[in-house]
């Protein structure tokens, strides 16, 4: 690490720009030619190709370079920050709005340093740190693959940073800093726990979430997957400490989890979580995802927290078990174990027993959509007040096994609580989600298969009847629709007529999305569906 003294405007500058680095976006870079043209890949047969689109994978670039509903790599997507929005750039080869005049130099570059090619500095919402641990042919293979893609003509959407955080020369003193070193193999690993080792500190990142933030706002350098909040989740530890860490789950549960977003032991992935799964780790070997898992146990089992027991039975957790029992129970159970397959367990979970009550919060507000097996979770905490889910959250943080600290509180819960905006949680103020799933895209883009007008005239009184026949009418229109796609996605798709219905209060909508959801996934459930 260079430690170089900075004088005190260059510091201040420094300071500027990394408070602006600090985990969120760039400031919009137009892409100029070049001094050189573009290079040509130097080589596009298959095996190269499907390396590019592997690591590609890997590094989750369509995570971010996807707007909702818009073209995969063409960017569009604005991510909220502190000082500001900021909308990712098309990275496609299109010459003119991407990144179609970059040459192999350039891209270099620009992975391994966050330079463009007329010299400016991006901010390192791009995890440019972490990917300068690549070798070039890696790199290269990632350019290989996204110039096969078609290009799309995408303009870079306008961004707004506020001075001074807008400034990027101050982010050459953190790439000093920060920027490390290529991956080196470690002689005292084995080659399983090598490639864990790259993955988990090179294209995945994990730590870009999993680490606490050092006071420059870095990742790479601190704690090491202990755990940390990010958006007002919270990442839990990686360890393999059993009791704030991944000790108490198999290395079978944690790949299942890692490829298919759930598993029994471990539950259902959440927040910014179910994104990875979804674009990056479900895509990966098996071989990978033990190299991860390999990886993980080398480092030592560090708790993410100390000194946390069971607290006596007082007022507060009186007040606790009360709402869950009210709220929680009937699907979770009184002892906390879910039910198997269908509710997740919380006893034991690692989202309820991470440093931070940010998730449980989180998802008490906003629930969850069905995933796999798993039922959809509705967002309860919608009619809750912040104490009611202060008290609920500490309870299940300290109920049965779980000695999780008892640190919610009524300023967290009103602060998550104002961000949190799903379809069944009954705050629409950016309206309903949009539909992703092709298959039910086709279906209800057809307006002469009658699923549309059965979903229009859905009703609390007509529920129960119209579901089934629903159900009746996906299974013939799309018998491929997984159970979970389907109460997602149909229910995403009756979201707007019910909020678009000014004859239905406006306290009852939430509830009669969920109802519909959970209806559907009952009859689903009993039809066999997946």
């Amino acid at each position: 690490m260079n430690k170089k003294r900075l004088g005190g405007g260059a510091a201040v500058l420094l300071m500027a720009g990394l408070l602006a680095a600090h985990g969120w976006g760039a400031t919009q870079v137009p892409v100029q030619t070049p001094g050189q043209g573009p290079s040509q890949p130097a080589s596009t047969d298959a095996a190269l190709l499907a390396k590019g689109k592997y690591l590609t994978t890997m590094g989750d670039c369509i995570g971010c370079h996807v707007a909702d509903g818009g073209k995969a790599y063409a960017g569009g997507q604005y991510m909220g920050m502190p000082f500001g929005q900021i909308s990712t750039p098309n990275i496609t080869s299109d010459v003119d709005t991407g990144i179609g005049k970059y040459t192999d130099a350039d891209f270099i570059r620009l992975m391994r340093g966050g330079v463009t090619p007329t010299g400016q500095n991006i901010y390192p919402a791009m995890p440019y740190p972490w990917y300068a641990t690549l070798p070039d042919d890696d790199i290269l293979a990632i350019k290989t693959y996204l110039f096969s893609l078609p290009p799309i003509h995408a303009p870079r959407l306008p961004s707004t940073i506020w001075f001074p955080f807008n400034l990027r020369p101050a982010i050459k003193g953190y790439n000093l800093l920060f920027i490390g070193d290529r991956f080196q193999t470690d002689p005292h690993l084995t080659a399983e726990q090598n490639r864990g080792a790259y993955i988990v500190n090179g294209l995945e990142h994990c730590g870009e979430c999993h680490n606490h933030r050092n006071f420059l706002g870095n990742t790479a350098v601190a704690l090491s997957v202990l755990g940390a909040p990010i958006t007002q989740w919270y990442a839990p530890s990686l360890r393999f400490d059993p009791m704030t860490g991944l000790g108490r789950f198999s290395d079978n549960d944690i790949v299942q989890y890692l490829r298919d977003g759930h598993s029994p032991q471990m539950g259902t992935v959440a927040g910014p979580m179910s994104e990875v799964v979804d674009y990056s780790t479900h895509y990966l070997s098996d071989a990978d995802l033990h190299a991860i898992v390999a990886y993980l146990h080398v480092l030592p089992p560090t708790p993410s927290y100390y000194g946390w027991k069971r607290r006596p039975y007082n007022t507060a957790l009186v007040a606790g078990q009360q709402v869950y029992l009210s709220h929680c129970a009937s699907c979770h159970q009184t002892d906390g174990a879910g039910l198997p397959g269908k509710i997740p367990a919380l006893d034991g979970n690692g989202m309820v027993t991470a440093t931070g009550p940010q998730s449980v919060i989180r998802v008490i507000l906003g629930g969850l959509d069905a995933r796999g097996p798993y039922a959809l979770m509705p967002g309860v905490g919608a009619t809750m007040t912040d104490d009611q889910i202060v008290a609920v959250t500490n309870y299940v943080r300290q109920g049965w096994s779980n000695v999780a600290p008892m640190n919610a509180t009524p300023k967290l819960v009103d602060i998550i609580r104002r961000d949190t905006h799903t379809f069944t949680n009954g705050q629409r103020p950016d309206g309903c989600p949009t539909l992703m799933q092709d298959q039910l895209q086709t279906v209800l883009a057809d307006k002469t298969n009658g699923l549309e007008d059965l979903l229009k005239s859905t009703t609390m009184p007509n529920l129960l009847n119209n579901v089934n026949a629903i159900v009746q009418k996906l299974h013939g229109l799309a018998p491929a629709v997984s159970r979970a796609d389907a109460v997602n996605g149909l229910t995403i798709a009756y979201c707007p007529i019910v909020y678009g219905d000014d004859t239905i209060p406006a306290d009852q909508r939430a509830w009669q999305v969920t109802h519909f959801a959970d209806r559907l996934y009952t009859q689903l459930s009993t039809n066999g569906s997946d």
